[in-house]
Order: structure tokens, then sequence, then C-alpha cells
């Protein structure tokens, strides 16, 4: 697991090639992440090639459409970290276990038999997945690609109670790679808001990337100061100014109608400057601040989230540019990823729980993290 990496393209199993998942519904959980990438990433099922991962999804975190449903299978997605470098091919032996339990994530052990209920049956391998090599993002999704499509043999009927996933690899001898899985971590289950961002900051002239990022020391809530930092601009010379930075916020930035300063939520710039092709807005202009570079090439954004701010527009877009000169066209700046800050409540809190069991493992070493599970895509 780790806080910041990841994103890509697709996915091929060399068994279950010719295996497809019913043309039915499909729904993401945790909600959060139907429409945002997840803010960390996790190991399991792909990076280490021995090992198990259980992940316990407490009721009210599974949409009501899944009631009275039969679960078909499971998509993973890739993360969509700033500078999410390209990966390499792999192969990874997985078997997927499911059952019901009348237990809370909180009560999730370290123990790998108390944790997988004795009515739990497998549902789909073990098989030999080959999942493809992958290229260097784009930057245009604000999520990452479905890359892990697991069809279940044996579908899941729903029942009630906690849903408890058993992700098992066993692909010999053991190996680490870079095979991460987007997914989502409430640090101790504590909910007070999620901070991710979308886009790759590529857009610039600077060795780049042109990263903002969150460093409130909160999540964000309303009623508090939102603080982030711009990095990778041209830094300040010992006698002189930075360069000249811009940052613009905006409400509502995926449902905001579009307007002469807003093309749209991800919307390439080319269309209004032929030099901005490859480059994405990802805030609207309800309000924009100015500054200098400093010394380390950064600037440092703060703004108050008032308490006043409505119910109904739950979801701030941050973006920022510098001025740049090397740029030719109408606008010369080299902008910034966005960050997309959902107020308050992602919906996740402790309503999971996930441990790791490396290699053969019976007992986790690490216990299991309250607030932790991958995205998944259910299929029903």
């Amino acid at each position: 697991m780790r806080p910041k990496l990841r994103f890509a393209v697709l996915v091929v199993s060399s068994v279950v090639a010719a295996v497809s998942l019913p043309a039915q519904s499909r729904i993401v959980v945790p909600a959060i992440a139907t429409d945002l990438p997840g803010n960390a990433a996790m190991s399991m099922p792909l990076r280490w090639s021995q090992g198990v991962l259980q992940v316990w999804i407490a009721p009210p975190l599974l949409p009501a459409a899944l009631l009275g449903s039969t679960i078909q299978g499971i998509r993973m997605r890739r993360p969509s970290f700033l500078a999410e470098p390209a990966y390499p091919a792999v192969q990874r032996t997985i078997t997927v276990r499911a059952g019901f339990t009348g237990l809370l994530p909180q009560s999730m052990g370290n123990l790998r038999a108390f944790n997988l209920p004795l009515t739990a049956i497998t549902v789909a391998g073990p098989v030999p997945f080959a999942v493809a090599a992958t290229t260097l993002p784009t930057g245009a999704p604000p999520t990452g690609a479905e890359f892990l499509v697991i069809p279940f043999t044996t579908p899941l009927p729903m029942q009630a109670g906690t849903l408890c996933l058993e992700f098992e690899t066993t692909t010999a001898p053991l190996a680490v790679t870079e095979q991460w899985v987007d997914a989502v971590w409430m640090d101790g289950g504590i909910d007070r808001g999620y901070a991710v961002t979308v886009g790759d900051g590529a857009c610039t002239t600077a060795p780049g990337p042109l990263h903002l990022s969150w460093t409130g020391t909160s999540a964000p809530t309303r009623g508090v100061a939102a603080r982030l930092r711009v990095t990778g601009a041209p830094a300040a010379a010992p006698n002189g100014p930075g360069s000249l930075l811009l940052a613009w916020v905006g409400v509502a930035p995926q449902t905001r109608l579009l307007d002469p300063e807003f093309f749209g939520f991800g919307a390439d710039l080319g269309g209004v400057d032929p030099a901005l092709a490859g480059c994405f807005q990802w805030s609207p202009l309800d309000l924009t601040l100015f500054g200098l570079a400093d010394a380390a090439g950064g600037f440092d954004v703060t703004f108050a989230l008032p308490a006043t701010l409505p119910p109904s527009a739950p979801r701030i877009g941050v973006q920022a540019a510098f001025l740049d000169p090397a740029r030719p066209g109408l606008l010369p700046l080299s902008l910034s990823n966005g960050v997309v800050l959902q107020l308050d409540s992602s919906g996740v809190g402790n309503k999971c729980s996930s441990v790791f069991f490396p290699g053969a493992a019976t007992t986790s070493p690490w216990g299991p993290d309250l607030g932790l599970m991958p995205v998944l895509v259910f299929d029903y």
C-alpha cells in the first residue's frame, strides 16, 4: 500500500480471454470513487506474486441496487496519481472467495481463518491472469482504467450483513513488481473529507510536473482554511522574484455549467488555444489568487471553506498555473493538475477494513487497516 502513484490502461486475461462478463449493471464501491480517483494505492492482489488481501465492506457502504441481486464479477482500477509511470506486464494466478458475516469492519482481526466466514464460497479461480503492460497516462481521465476483470464462475447472491472478500495470489516464486490497485483510505476510519488529485500536471515547459497537492493538516471541511501547495514552477533567483503564479477555485467542478471561462471538468484546452492541446481544465474560476514562486519553485494556496457553503455544492475544484514566456500561443501558461475537495465526508469512514497476508502467512504481521479498501466495480 502507498498513498501516491499509479494510473493506466488495459488488462487481458490469458485463461478467461474468451469469457466475458454478462452485459448487466455495474456499480462502484465506495460511491465516492464513481467519478473520483482513490486517495491511496494497495499492493494486493497484483504487486506481490504470493499473498492474500481480505476486505470487509459494511452494509451501509453497499449500494441499495445490490440488494436482492447476484454479483457476477469484480473489476479493479489502476490508481491515477500524479506522475504515474507505465507498468510492465505481469502474470498472476488469482483465487477469489466471498461470504457474509454479522460482524462490522471494526471487528476484523489479523487471523486469516477468522476473517473468512465458514459459509464463504470460491467465486473465481484459481485462474492465471496475464495483465498487459501499460503506457504512460495522458492526464485526461480523472479515474484510472479498469485493468483487472475477474468474472465469477460461481455468482454470489447478495445477503444481509458485511461482505467479506478474499483475494489470493499463488504465483511462485515470491516477487514484487509495480502493480498497484486504486484504493481509498480513511486513516483509522476517521472521515472528515476527501482530497484527490486529477490530471498529471504535465502541461508545462518546466522539467515538471507542475504539482498541486493538498497540504492541510486535516481533511477538507467546511469552516476551516483550505491549504494547498504548487511545486515545480521556475524558482526565485537569489536577487529576483520567482515566476508569477495564479490559482483558481470553483464550486461543483464536475456538474458546473460551461461558461466563457470554464470549458468543462477535464476539458482539453486545445480548442481554446492550439498551443494548449493536451492541457486540461479542472476547475471553474470563482476565486483567483496570485503570488510569486519561492526559492523552491513553490507557492502556497490558502483560502477559506465557509461554513455557509450549501450541502448541494459539496465539491470544490482547485487548479494552478504559472506565466510561461516559453509557451507560444494566446495563453502563455503552464498548468498544474487539479485537486478536487469533497467537503466534510466521503461516505467511507469506518465502513470498510482490509488486511494483508504476505506469502503463505496465516497471521498478518501488520493487522487490519480500518477505513481502507480497494476501489471495486461490481458487475451484477
